[in-house]
């Protein structure tokens, strides 16, 4: 990933301090919830109790769009 590209997923990352008011993000129907990141990439995470933050994986959206039925959509 182009060090530019990983400035901005970890921008947006960050903003999962509070998973609840983060902006882009979906629960998924298997409780996994994704976020998709200024049109080129999507994480996919899970909120844990004490609101932790566990990033499973960080893919394009392109990549993503072949293997959303691993993640429950």
């Amino acid at each position: 990933m182009p060090e530019k590209d990983r400035r901005i997923v970890k921008q947006h990352l960050l903003k999962l301090e509070d998973p609840y008011t983060a902006p882009d993000v979906e629960l998924l129907q298997n409780g996994h919830c994704r976020m998709h990141i200024a049109h080129t990439y999507t994480a996919f995470f899970d909120v844990l109790p004490g609101s932790i933050v566990n990033i499973l994986e960080v893919m394009t959206i392109e990549e993503a769009h072949k293997r959303y039925k691993r993640f429950g959509k």
